[in-house]
């Protein structure tokens, strides 16, 4: 895994981070929503690469709380566990990290049980966020 801040990304890694979020996140799971939203300058950007190909990323913005956000895992890739691999290791790099502080999550609701199963506790009643139901989960 690499961690890197956005100054250190290089300019061919975050064009690869920005193509996979748009694919996933716009395109595959058909939402309109500004994925762009200035939140990356302040974030620490956790990946692996294979084949000088992004196989999974995770953005972990820090402000008055971490927030986990951005997972993703590249199509090509999925089914092996590399998400929980990608959040593992986010996890106890966060803990590493910033051990006074809560991870927030806003997850989809399909994805409950899996983060559940990472020991984040449920914390919102479902809400839509671009057509898609979300709640809000803390570790």
């Amino acid at each position: 895994m690499q961690v890197k801040t956005y100054e250190e990304l290089t300019k061919d890694e975050l064009l690869q981070i920005l193509q996979l979020r748009q694919k996933i996140f716009i395109i595959e799971q058909n939402s309109l929503f500004s994925d762009i939203d200035g939140n990356d300058r302040n974030s620490i950007h956790i990946f692996s690469t294979h084949d000088q190909e992004i196989k999974q990323y995770c953005r972990v913005f820090i402000g008055n709380e971490i927030t986990l956000g951005r997972v993703l895992v590249n199509p090509k890739y999925r089914g092996n566990g590399s998400g929980r691999e990608l959040l593992d290791y986010a996890i106890q790099y966060i803990q590493k990290n910033y051990p006074k502080n809560k991870i927030h999550i806003s997850a989809m609701v399909y994805l409950e049980k899996f983060y559940t199963s990472l020991g984040f506790i449920k914390k919102s009643n479902p809400y839509e966020v671009a057509n898609h139901m979300h709640i809000d989960m803390t570790l």
